[in-house]
């Protein structure tokens, strides 16, 4: 039985801002563990009081089911400047999931989908880059999709770093810009694959300093990444 837990109970928010340039963002994830490893990480983020601060708001899959935390859902992504998901797989939650944020996707600075279904993959956006134009996307995923089904979670981690070692194949028929985006996305997925609150630091400070405040931006935040 599904234990409804309120999204409030997992927000990061810095308790004085200061002037600190602020990156909204917003996450749903089938593990509790990333959940923990991203409070973490935002926790440490806004600690520290140097120029960047996180505003978070986290989310398991299945607490959409909830019509008050989809909701609450809803209203963080309208808000956010970033959106992160990784394995939605159940298919009503994954139409719920891109309902509430296709309408936003070009207005958000970054979304980086991890392995999922192949609708909630196309949100993915940084920069140029997104699954629709890496044409070996769609049979990587199919591939994790079967190894899923054939290994349950024993093939997980072998299959997400098949779907990642696909993405060279293709970096060197994309234009210059297409490609360091592209590499921007492996960045993030290694970072992702690691996991640990220190991973997930640099992955937030890589999507700040590449998407959220890009360089020759008015008011950018001196990041070090």
């Amino acid at each position: 039985m599904f234990t409804q837990v309120r999204s409030a109970s997992r927000r990061v928010s810095p308790a004085e801002v200061n002037g600190r340039a602020v990156m909204k963002a917003v996450y749903v994830v089938l593990e509790p563990q990333y959940q923990n490893a991203l409070t973490q990480a935002a926790t440490s983020l806004n600690d520290q009081n140097g120029p960047l601060a996180i505003d978070l708001s986290g989310y398991l899959i299945e607490e959409l089911r909830d019509p008050e935390n989809y909701a609450a859902f809803c209203a963080d992504v309208a808000a956010a400047d970033v959106f992160i998901a990784s394995l939605i797989f159940i298919e009503d939650l994954a139409q719920k999931v891109v309902e509430a944020v296709a309408p936003h996707r070009e207005r958000l600075k970054a979304a980086v989908v991890f392995p999922s279904m192949p609708e909630v993959m196309r949100l993915n956006k940084l920069g140029s880059f997104s699954m629709a134009q890496l044409g070996q996307s769609k049979s990587a995923i199919a591939s994790f999709m079967k190894k899923r089904k054939e290994a349950g979670g024993a093939g997980f981690q072998d299959a997400m770093l098949k779907l990642l070692n696909t993405l060279p194949t293709v970096l060197k028929y994309l234009p210059v810009e297409k490609a360091q985006d592209a590499r921007s996305f492996m960045l993030s997925f290694q970072y992702w694959l690691g996991g640990t609150p220190d991973n997930l630091r640099n992955f937030l400070l890589m999507l700040a300093d590449k998407y959220v405040f890009p360089r020759g931006e008015s008011g950018r935040p001196e990041l070090q990444v």
